[in-house]
């Protein structure tokens, strides 16, 4: 097989494989409640500033994004709500 005979069928290759995913992923419903926000945006969604919501990760299941102590503090909608309805 020639070069451009490979380039070719890698390249029609390349194409099914995307149609393929993007046909996957059309079937894929992501819930709004699983949506990961920052300490920003929990605050908005809350009403406090983001400095309170800091403190309020001890009351909150949350995830550290980043490996230093600067690191993005990341809720879930759905416990951000569930918090507070309790």
């Amino acid at each position: 097989m020639k070069k451009y005979e490979i380039e070719i069928l890698a390249e029609m290759l390349s194409d099914k494989v995307a149609d393929k995913v993007m046909k996957r992923m059309g079937k894929v419903q992501f819930d709004a409640q699983d949506e990961m926000v920052d300490s920003k945006e929990a605050a908005k969604i809350l009403g406090v500033c983001p400095a309170y919501m800091r403190t309020l990760k001890k009351r909150i299941p949350h995830v550290k994004a980043g490996q230093y102590k600067q690191g993005r503090i990341l809720f879930r909608k759905a416990d951000i709500i569930s918090a507070f309805l309790k």
